[in-house]
């Protein structure tokens, strides 16, 4: 089975360094719509605190194996698989991250 995604919007910032995956906490994002969904599409979500933004990690690539490793590549931690590992580097290349709304 096959699932087709299409993009609702970009998300943008000024962050380039995407290597690095960690500490996004102080990193303000812009989430553009598209227009196709008009105007008022974002119409009451100033009542809510945070949005849930599903993604996909564009520029990074498949990993070429899924044999257990270190979370980040740390020594001090033991391996684990694929699916126990949020770096960017998976199946399908979908993330998830709850963000809190600031205007």
């Amino acid at each position: 089975m096959q699932f087709l995604v299409q993009p609702i919007g970009t998300v943008h910032n000024s962050r380039m360094d995407i290597a690095i995956t960690d500490h996004w906490g102080a990193v303000t994002s812009t989430i553009t719509v598209d227009q196709r969904f008009g105007e008022d599409c974002l119409l009451g979500l100033d009542g809510f605190s945070h949005v849930d933004v599903f993604f996909v990690f564009d520029r990074a690539t498949e990993r070429p194996h899924y044999r257990p490793r270190p979370p980040r590549g740390r020594a001090d931690l033991p391996p684990v698989g694929v699916f126990a590992d949020r770096g960017p580097h998976r199946p399908n290349r979908i993330g998830m991250t709850t963000c809190p709304i600031t205007s």
